[in-house]
């Protein structure tokens, strides 16, 4: 009867095989371990840089909606007073029914501050509390402005950060800021809890006070935009439909307003880390393409340097199946033992970073490990069929020949 190895036998063989030329077997690991380590941290950069970025547009509000009067005078003609929005705006948005969370006006007004001997342009939001929920706003110290401080009219104020560092370093400045001729006690310091890099209302010296007290610096009832949270991100679309018709119903078909919300940012964000993602994973697959590559050529130089050991296996009587397997077992331990290698090297890095910059979500999903070494496995046993292939299909005579 024809001998038949166990798969121990084999892997045993194999192993013992790639010992004879362990220094070699690990030069060809090495490429398969930088591949496979690639691929690992483009997938979980790509995860936590996709997590991080609509994070951060979530801080803004998921479920934010704004409006704001667009149309000028050169779109509209003429410009009237009840083209603009008004507190009365804010009252009707309130009373829809389903859907509206919070509602928050502003009211912008600017003034300047002599800081240190240099003046500086504030810029006076008129606001209420809602705004704090709304706009996703971080009390750093104090409080926020509340409802009695609303109804009171009561002269307080919270400052940004940039602009408290500032104050702090003013030998003037004693916990009031003189805005319009008026002294306002500073209760508190806020910021945005995500960065707009300017693309709203709050800059680095922005001042919030009731809307009941700035409505004193100005001649009109209007407001500059109003902020809307809605209950849920479902939400969002229909509420910004009805507010647009609402808006529409209470002013001139001639006003134009702009009602719009973050959704179409996520989206966007979403495809786009999508898209960069896919193109590192590209870029790593073809490295650990050229991995395989690697791993084919060495093979088939083992294949070469062992024909005779291979010729006297098959006149002992080893069949072509148990050779195929064989050279297959020790491409899957090239690729394998690299690929393993360069998973530990990839998640390395990210707990690493964790310890430099706690602040950072580094999120390592099994994903990333599952794929890197799914990959690296039929790297190896696609790469590794060819040489294994010529080495099951050697003619045995012309093998023993071989010098």
């Amino acid at each position: 009867m024809t001998p038949r190895l166990s798969i121990f036998e084999i892997l045993r063989s194999a192993v013992a095989a790639l010992a004879r030329n362990w220094g070699r077997a690990v030069l060809t690991s090495l490429s398969m371990v930088m591949g496979t380590a690639s691929l690992v941290l483009v997938v979980v950069t790509g995860i936590s840089g996709r997590n991080y970025t609509l994070d951060q547009i979530r801080g803004i509000g998921s479920n934010l909606i704004y409006v704001y009067y667009e149309a000028s005078e050169a779109a509209s003609g003429i410009t009237i007073l009840s083209d603009k929005l008004s507190f009365d705006d804010v009252r009707a948005i309130q009373a829809i029914h389903e859907g509206v969370r919070k509602a928050a006006p502003v009211v912008l007004d600017y003034d300047s501050v002599v800081i240190k001997g240099n003046p500086r342009v504030i810029t006076l939001i008129g606001t209420t509390p809602d705004y704090q929920m709304v706009r996703s706003i971080q009390v750093l110290e104090g409080r926020f402005i509340d409802s009695e401080d609303e109804r009171s009219r009561s002269k307080v104020c919270l400052i940004t950060e940039p602009l408290f560092r500032k104050l702090q370093f003013d030998p003037f400045y004693k916990g009031s800021l003189t805005l319009h001729g008026i002294n306002f006690s500073v209760i508190g310091v806020f910021r945005e809890r995500v960065s707009t890099f300017g693309e709203s209302e709050v800059s680095d010296h922005s001042v919030i006070i009731p809307v009941s007290v700035i409505r004193y610096f100005k001649q009109n009832d209007t407001v500059d935009s109003i902020y809307i949270s809605a209950e849920s991100l479902e939400w969002v679309p229909p509420l910004t439909t009805e507010i647009r018709q609402l808006l529409t119903l209470r002013h001139r078909k001639q006003s134009s307003y702009k009602v719009d919300n973050l959704t179409e940012i996520l989206k966007a964000a979403n495809k786009i880390s999508l898209g960069l993602t896919l193109v590192l994973l590209v870029i790593a697959a073809i490295s650990l393409l050229a991995s395989g590559i690697g791993i084919m050529n060495v093979m088939l130089i083992t294949v070469t340097e062992r024909t005779r050991e291979i010729g006297i296996k098959m006149a002992a009587g080893a069949r072509r199946r148990v050779l195929l397997i064989e050279f297959l077992v020790e491409a899957l331990i090239l690729s394998g033992g690299g690929g393993l290698v360069g998973i530990l090297l990839g998640i390395s890095v990210p707990f690493s970073v964790r310890f430099f910059a706690p602040s950072i979500a580094i999120e390592i999903p099994a994903m990333a490990i599952v794929l890197g070494f799914g990959v690296t496995l039929a790297v190896g046993l696609t790469f590794g069929m060819v040489p294994a292939v010529r080495a099951s299909r050697l003619n045995p005579v012309e093998a023993l020949r071989h010098e």
